[in-house]
């Protein structure tokens, strides 16, 4: 298994990474963007109005947001509730609904726990065959601006997944307090909403799949991140002069740097083992997702940490952009499963 990128995804990382360089203001644009270049339909097949590219190609536009900690609901939208719909929705719901999400027109949230088969949401069919939804769920990504909701529940005979508007009548949106403004969190309420069901059959096969996917996802978007928290300490290192020289030239720094660098690089190699999810079964995605997750948490939790001690009394003011990658750092390291649930995963497989 090859860990590195091909020629082409070396070319898209560039392509991103110079996008976002050039419109790192502007939030609208960047969405915009995104969607012109394609990227929103990559991971879903062509028939469904997608791109037909891998996780790979998918996680490469991840880590390129996580270095400029991009708000855009690229995230939420294509790896959360299109990971889901692609894998765990009928052909007949993915026509329906993948279109729209590929092209950006729509913009779409999971509404589930963790792991996805836990749910706070109940479900039962009508007579026209649609479902009823009750129930709160905390923690949905950017679910204040979504336009559509996909949504696990529990059913009568088990586990359904719904599609329901952002304008539904008995659906209620709550913003909730987030220590990452640029990630934020949702309360979704269902009080006997109404919602097509587009749940596939073994849904409890598919939607581990489908989270394993999204894990991948979010642990390339943290290598990114801490790529760039260390590429701001290293040359901050080279123009910050104490005691006459850089302080770069001390030992005391160079350990941090070049920790922050083997911690980088470990979780770039977890990160793209974990992307060849094609040529995975279910159950070894999803240990290498876990394996993933827990090295790029690690690598991004103290490559943020180190950052703001390299760059002193600087890296602790607002005007410095540090301070939102450690808040990502720790908004990322308790989203869906902190590493000590991601270790027992690991743990199990072994024993």
């Amino acid at each position: 298994m090859v860990l590195e990128l091909t020629q082409e995804q070396e070319q898209l990382r560039d392509s991103v990474r110079a996008f976002l360089a050039k419109n790192m203001e502007d939030e609208k644009a960047q969405w915009l963007g995104l969607t012109e270049l394609g990227l929103t339909e990559i991971p879903f097949p062509e028939r469904f109005g997608g791109a037909g590219f891998t996780l790979k190609d998918t996680a490469v536009v991840m880590h390129e947001l996580g270095r400029t900690i991009a708000n855009v609901p690229y995230f939420s939208s294509v790896c959360l509730a299109g990971f889901t719909l692609s894998e765990c929705c009928t052909d007949a719901g993915r026509a329906a609904y993948l279109p729209a999400i590929a092209s950006g027109e729509c913009k779409a949230a999971l509404v589930t726990g963790f792991p996805f088969t836990d749910t706070a949401i109940t479900a039962t069919k009508t007579d026209d065959g649609r479902l009823n939804l009750i129930g709160t769920q905390d923690f949905a990504v950017d679910g204040a601006t979504a336009d559509l909701f996909v949504v696990v529940a529990h059913g009568v005979n088990g586990l359904e997944l719904a599609v329901i508007g952002a304008d539904a009548r008995g659906l209620i949106c709550t913003p909730l307090e987030s220590l990452d403004p640029s990630r934020p969190l949702t309360r979704i309420t269902f009080d006997n909403a109404l919602g097509q069901a587009v749940g596939g059959a073994d849904l409890h096969v598919t939607l581990p799949r489908a989270q394993a996917l999204a894990l991948v996802a979010l642990a390339s978007e943290q290598v990114g991140a801490a790529e760039a928290c260390l590429d701001m300490s290293v040359e901050y290192a080279k123009v910050r002069e104490q005691f006459g020289r850089p302080i770069g030239s001390f030992q005391s720094i160079k350990h941090r740097l070049a920790d922050m660098l083997v911690s980088l690089e470990l979780a770039k190699a977890a990160v793209l083992d974990a992307a060849n999810a094609d040529e995975r079964s279910t159950d070894e995605l999803t240990i290498a997702a876990s394996i993933a997750r827990v090295m790029a948490s690690d690598a991004f939790t103290y490559a943020a940490e180190e950052s703001i001690q390299i760059h002193g009394g600087l890296g602790f003011t607002w005007e410095h952009p540090l301070h939102r990658y450690f808040r990502r750092a720790m908004s990322d390291a308790l989203l869906f499963g902190n590493c000590e649930v991601h270790r027992e995963v690991i743990a199990r497989s072994v024993v």
